[in-house]
């Protein structure tokens, strides 16, 4: 198996989860944070859908315009409830994934600097899991949401 098909079938999974469990909360708690330093799950939600425009640019060499943090930011608050949120997410995500499946193999160690800092060098082999790991973490972030609202089920 190519670390392309790895990391799609992983993406998709991780999607799936996190989605499920921002449903699997209450709706009127879907906006809600334990205490003001965490934040809610439709911000997250909001985040997974459009940033992997940012990763979009990345596999496509495009690279990463200044004003992109804003205009995704823009993009971002414009889903104001679940379903437009969710179904943006499945399909930023599911072209995202499109174009892991396309990268070719041997772009995979090619470098890129990323806009998060002095430094902060990756491979296109860790750039295409970005999606992947940023579901993961988020996922983690909602189950705490979930447990501080006395929910204990895994959903």
């Amino acid at each position: 198996m190519k670390i392309q098909d790895l990391t799609v079938r992983q993406t998709q999974k991780a999607l799936g989860d996190f989605l499920r469990a921002v449903e699997s909360l209450p709706e009127d708690r879907r906006d809600w944070s334990p205490v003001e330093v965490v934040r809610s799950a439709m911000s997250m939600v909001q985040e997974v859908a459009v940033v992997p425009e940012f990763h979009l640019r990345l596999i496509s060499g495009q690279g990463v315009p200044p004003e992109l943090h804003a205009e995704l930011q823009a993009k971002a608050a414009q889903l104001r409830d679940f379903e437009s949120g969710r179904e943006a997410a499945l399909h930023a995500t599911s072209e995202l994934c499109q174009a892991i499946l396309s990268f070719p193999d041997d772009r995979l160690d090619d470098e890129v600097t990323l806009p998060f800092g002095p430094g902060v060098v990756f491979t296109m082999a860790e750039v295409i899991g970005l999606h992947y790991w940023n579901l993961v973490y988020h996922f983690g972030q909602v189950n705490y949401i979930q447990t501080a609202l006395g929910d204990r089920e895994m959903h």
